[in-house]
């Protein structure tokens, strides 16, 4: 029987791996800048605060048209009644970020059918306009809240300036408060259920 190859023979063979293909790249140098150049351009901070400010205008027009329809019911309602003003502040913290840098702010949903468009093209679940209750509504911006998390998630990954990346941090933080609170106000919600993870990373 075939002695299974220890943790060593692998390391060993993996760098022999690495140092084949760093051969192979020295001699068609050519064909590694070929491929280099046709690798998409990195995003840059400006363009990652851009789609952060979008999407956080897509969750505050969903939460005020949530809270509008009067779907929620009153205890749901009053957990959620601040959140808007938390992404207003989300939103504006942003902006002053992106102009400091030249950067072109972008427009929000104006229109449910926008709005709507804009949940399809991220994959969420659930409509404006066609929310059949509570649960409905919980559950779409439940899912918005995990899709921003993901979204500050990758940006921290990517963001270059220490600053943008403290914001982001302190964003992200209150933007899990919300999905814990959301995932309480759900039917039957436990704080185990509401906080399945000790960290959070979103839905990406």
């Amino acid at each position: 029987m075939t002695r299974p190859a220890t943790r060593r023979e692998l390391l060993v063979a993996g760098a022999a791996g690495a140092a084949g293909a760093a051969g192979l790249l020295a001699v068609a140098p050519a064909a590694a800048d070929a491929a280099s150049s046709s690798a998409p351009a990195p995003v840059s901070d400006t363009d990652r605060l851009q789609r952060l400010i979008r999407l956080e205008l897509l969750l505050l027009y969903c939460y005020r048209h949530v809270l509008a329809s009067g779907v929620l019911g009153p205890h749901a309602q009053r957990t959620l009644a601040p959140f808007p003003g938390h992404e207003q502040a989300h939103i504006a913290a942003l902006q002053e970020r992106l102009t400091a840098r030249g950067g072109t702010v972008p427009a929000g949903p104006d229109t449910i059918a926008t709005a709507n468009r804009y949940l399809a093209h991220r994959g969420i679940g659930g409509r404006l306009g066609q929310l059949k209750g509570r649960r409905d509504a919980l559950y779409l911006l439940l899912t918005l809240e995990q899709v921003t998390i993901g979204a500050y998630f990758v940006a921290l990954t990517k963001l270059h300036d220490a600053e943008l990346i403290a914001l982001a941090c302190e964003i992200m933080g209150n933007e899990a408060q919300h999905d814990s609170m959301i995932g309480l106000a759900l039917p039957k919600a436990t704080p185990g259920s509401a906080v399945p993870y000790g960290l959070v990373q979103g839905l990406q």
